[in-house]
């Protein structure tokens, strides 16, 4: 996905599936981790967040740090749910309530009103990577930024 792309898909996404893709385009992070991401999991001040192994396809522990976008979108979300971050109001409803699917139908919908085809939540984690790599970023720095087990994975 270049970055005209996921400009006119944030556009096109509700409030909270925005701020969901924009969150895993700055940070990696696949979807389960992204709906699953609890307060307990973020540090704002260090700005770095982890994935806790029980939670990791890899089965380890896994840092992720916290750049200007990802951080802001957490101040954004603060207060809104006593223990998950990202979390939505339902129509006729007053209580927030955690999400627990981001590629929904809506998130489908706005593809396709954002002219962007053949592409799933899961490709937000490609499209961070590729970005990485664009900007320069060595592959080895990669594997271990996105908590690959072997640089053969990072190289696909």
């Amino acid at each position: 996905m270049t970055r005209d792309e996921a400009e006119r898909l944030l556009a096109e996404l509700p409030e909270h599936l925005a701020d969901m893709a924009a969150f895993s385009l700055a940070t990696w992070l696949r979807e389960s981790n992204v709906t699953g991401l609890c307060w307990s999991q973020i540090d704002l001040d260090r700005r770095v967040a982890w994935v806790h192994a029980d939670e990791a396809k890899g089965k380890r522990p896994i840092g992720v740090p916290l750049n200007v976008d990802a951080t802001l979108i957490m101040h954004r979300w603060q207060g809104r749910h006593a223990e998950r971050v990202f979390c939505w109001i339902p129509r006729g409803k007053t209580t927030w309530l955690p999400i627990e699917k981001a590629g929904t139908a809506a998130f489908k919908k706005a593809l396709g009103r954002a002219g962007i085809r053949d592409f799933r939540w899961h490709d937000l984690r490609h499209t961070w990577a590729s970005w990485h790599v664009q900007a320069g970023t060595p592959l080895h720095v990669l594997q271990e930024l996105g908590g690959w087990s072997s640089y053969q994975m990072v190289q696909r």
